[in-house]
């Protein structure tokens, strides 16, 4: 593996996003793009990554605005300052033309986990003339406290009296009810897997965050609404396969019912689409130490099966 450390402007004419190549030995095949998760950062898919350089694949991601390496350089961690969700999106598609720039003649394929995947799902339908296939991981739908948020008028109030004032109880408010399937549950992170040393890594990992302004929290909730619906899938490009996986205790997802949801979007607007469901898993299946490699070659062979 080579490791190549890139920074670029944010379209938040702000902050410089911090960004990374991963390159395999010999020849790559095709381009990955990773899109992490709210509230984590890139690097916590360095396994992931590493059996996508096994493979063959050479891999693209950054960290977000207000997120990882990006945040705490600039004194940022929680506070994206993006004025809208669009600023995520246009910085993803910064990183997909340097990654094109350097592999021009290789196939291009995106992936995203949890709000990684809400916005590798708005990028298809906005830059997705080049994508090879798209993967989405810990499907987010059907999400109660988004489909809330987005009607309350104090949420849309308190945003535009100060979009950088703490997220507070609008956080609770938009995240709400997230254990409520997990029997005795150690702390309100449980939702994020079955094993507690993956929930104790995520908590004590310095780059990730949870404090955060009421911007990035809004700009969660306005991206999952553009989204969810028929309208959304009718904008992504007939060719782009798609590949969704969760686990089926997954509350992001309904609990598996999220997972179909998107799947029908997709296949009712006439795109190819394949699900996989995790049987008892949560949130962050690419994570648990025995399923991590079976999620990584499900994850490999749809990319063949797309080169192929």
């Amino acid at each position: 593996m080579s490791i190549r450390e890139i920074s670029f402007p944010s379209a938040n004419g702000r902050d410089t996003i911090k960004a990374w190549s991963y390159s395999p030995l010999g020849k790559p095949k095709a381009i990955v793009q990773l899109i992490h998760g709210y509230g984590e950062h890139s690097r916590r898919y360095l396994h992931m990554i590493s059996k996508f350089n096994e493979a063959g694949f050479v891999v693209f991601a950054d960290d977000h605005l207000g997120h990882g390496k990006t945040g705490y350089d600039g004194g940022t961690l929680g506070d994206p300052h993006s004025g809208g969700y669009m600023t995520y999106l246009k910085d993803e598609k910064a990183l997909h033309d340097i990654a094109k720039e350097a592999y021009s003649e290789l196939p291009y394929f995106v992936f995203g986990h949890s709000w990684g995947s809400m916005l590798a799902r708005a990028y298809a339908s906005i830059y997705g003339e080049d994508i090879k296939g798209m993967m989405l991981c810990g499907v987010c739908s059907q999400w109660k406290g988004c489909e809330d948020a987005y009607v309350n008028a104090e949420f849309k109030a308190a945003y535009e009296a100060d979009p950088y004032q703490p997220c507070g109880v609008w956080f609770e408010r938009v995240f709400c009810g997230m254990t409520d399937r997990v029997e005795n549950p150690n702390g309100p992170a449980d939702w994020i897997a079955t094993d507690p040393r993956i929930v104790e890594d995520h908590a004590g990992d310095m780059f990730n965050t949870f404090d955060t302004t009421l911007e990035l929290c809004y700009d969660f909730v306005q991206l999952y609404h553009y989204i969810e619906n028929d309208e959304w899938a009718a904008k992504v490009p007939q060719n782009i396969p798609s590949y969704l996986i969760a686990g089926d205790q997954d509350t992001c997802g309904n609990y598996g019912e999220g997972l179909y949801h998107v799947a029908n979007l997709l296949a009712k607007t006439g795109h190819k689409v394949s699900v996989k469901p995790y049987p008892g898993f949560r949130h962050e299946i690419h994570n648990e130490l025995c399923l991590r490699d079976e999620v990584e070659a499900g994850l490999i062979k749809f990319m063949d099966d797309c080169l192929a």
